[in-house]
């Protein structure tokens, strides 16, 4: 999940975890969280990306013409499918906790004993394009069978 807000020409951009933006309105989603689905759902602050941790009731979304998504006809290439969860306003700004509806893949390593760390950026910039490759070359081995 993420925490955004419309700038402009309804364009949605992220808080990213690191911005003080963050350190302000993680904590008034994450109360808003508790109150509205109480011990169902948590808002958590991961690393790399926010998680929200319990079962989220499939919406209507899918079936109803009239949701919040975005439409793919509307979405240049660099933008992501999201579902609006929750929206909430502070400070005369309305942010939304928002669905991605794409994965995020994060890669990490082994860690101390039965842990996993995050890759490093140098190092993802490094692993990453080898795992796409790998992946690409198992998609073409198994779309040619």
């Amino acid at each position: 999940v993420a925490l955004c807000f419309f700038e402009g020409d309804d364009q949605l951009v992220p808080i990213e975890l690191d911005d003080p933006l963050m350190d302000d309105i993680f904590p008034i989603a994450e109360g808003i969280i508790e109150d509205e689905f109480g011990e169902e759902l948590v808002l958590l602050r991961t690393p790399q990306t926010l998680t929200l941790v319990g079962e989220l009731e499939e919406s209507d979304a899918d079936e109803d013409e009239d949701s919040d998504d975005y439409d793919d006809e509307d979405m240049e290439d660099s933008e992501e499918e999201v579902e609006i969860l929750v929206s909430f306003e502070e400070n005369g700004q309305e942010y939304h906790l928002v669905r991605l509806l794409d994965p995020v893949l994060l890669v990490g390593k082994d860690g101390n004993e039965n842990t996993r760390v995050l890759l490093t950026p140098e190092e993802s910039d490094s692993i990453m394009p080898k795992l796409e490759e790998m992946f690409m070359n198992y998609q073409e081995e198994r779309d040619g069978m």
